[in-house]
């Protein structure tokens, strides 16, 4: 496990256990997806749609020196990651989130690549979860 100024970041190899929280996914697919599916094909498209623009505002932020700008797009990240069960994503937000309290510029854009990555990974596992919906 590497280790950074801001705490301990998870291996690039966790398993899927580590990744997405199953027990809020299948929360969040009971309680949406009862009465019909469109609301919860709404709020994941408004999720996956919503995270890219965020890393360019963190990004933004970053390459600006607006380290508090940074760390508020990390948090509310976090809480939209967390509620979506994406495990691996919301704790890679909190060590941005600390990175850019700390100023650590270097640090969070090499973190935010790596979240990048994991967002691709948790947005392919959210829409193989959705497209089971229609079986």
């Amino acid at each position: 496990m590497e280790r950074t100024k801001a705490g301990p970041v998870m291996d690039a190899g966790s398993g899927a256990e580590d990744r997405v929280d199953e027990g809020i996914l299948d929360e969040l697919f009971l309680v949406m997806g009862d009465g019909g599916s469109e609301g919860l094909v709404k709020a994941c498209d408004l999720f996956l749609s919503g995270v890219p623009t965020r890393f360019a505002d963190i990004r933004s932020a970053l390459a600006e020196g607006r380290f508090e700008d940074a760390a508020h797009g990390a948090h509310s990240m976090r809480g939209s990651a967390g509620a979506f069960g994406a495990r691996r994503l919301s704790m890679l937000t909190l060590t941005l989130e600390r990175l850019c309290r700390d100023a650590d510029s270097t640090g969070a854009n090499g973190l935010l690549r790596e979240m990048e990555t994991e967002f691709r990974i948790f947005r392919a596992i959210l829409v193989a979860r959705l497209g089971q919906l229609s079986r």
